[in-house]
């Protein structure tokens, strides 16, 4: 029985030993520092991972920026997630809910139904995600401004009972349609040099949780 357990012990050990070599050699690790333990536990970093690894395999050229801290009127907004794709720059807000989603556009707060009739406002995360645009506007004045969209992910944990949505260059999805939304991006508005010339601008600003990783990639 004890020899079973050892054998138990030391297979466990190297599956996770193997799962966090590999995750230590992904890209999504090379560009935040999370950890494959982060992974597990949560879901927001999970979601990212995800983000990270669809854009991997978008057709065109593209490269990701996450966690930027983009200071805009005095303040700092932390931005999850900008794509920069040959189609244009797309400012992504991450959202982790339960419970139904309901919001239009034009509304100041969006709702949560939960169970037993429990309900919670929240900030119009759409307002969010445009806050966030203009502050990387500034950042990019050289930029056109119709460059610019917006997305909202929210987690696969709510569901979406009444969207009303109304602008262009902006949309609300859930994470389980990532890779329908990938599809549809198409057109060349950005050259290679010009990506290159946004991210070089941008990355300065990721708030990489490892630092020495980010030292070390800034080196490279």
């Amino acid at each position: 029985m004890t020899l079973f357990f050892l054998i138990v012990f030391i297979a466990i050990i190297g599956y996770f030993s193997i799962n966090i070599y590999l995750h230590d050699n992904t890209s999504f690790y090379k560009l935040t520092g999370y950890s494959y333990f982060d992974l597990l536990t949560k879901k927001k970093v999970r979601l990212t991972n995800k983000l990270v690894n669809a854009f991997d395999t978008t057709n065109g050229s593209q490269k990701v920026l996450v966690n930027l801290q983009v200071p805009s009127n005095g303040e700092l907004h932390q931005i999850d997630v900008v794509l920069l794709h040959e189609s244009g720059i797309y400012v992504i807000n991450v959202k982790e809910m339960t419970g139904w989603i309901n919001g239009r556009e034009q509304d100041i707060h969006w709702t949560q139904l939960l169970h037993r009739n429990k309900s919670n406002l929240f900030g119009n995360p759409i307002h969010e995600a445009k806050r966030f645009k203009y502050a990387l506007q500034d950042q990019l004045p050289d930029m056109n401004e119709e460059l610019f969209d917006t997305l909202v992910i929210f987690t696969n944990d709510c569901a979406f009972q009444q969207i009303e949505l109304h602008s262009e260059g902006t949309e609300v999805i859930k994470a389980s349609d990532l890779k329908k939304w990938v599809n549809t991006l198409d057109g060349k508005r950005l050259s290679d040099t010009e990506i290159q010339s946004v991210y070089t601008a941008l990355e300065g600003m990721m708030n990489v949780k490892d630092t020495t990783l980010k030292l070390k990639n800034s080196m490279a």
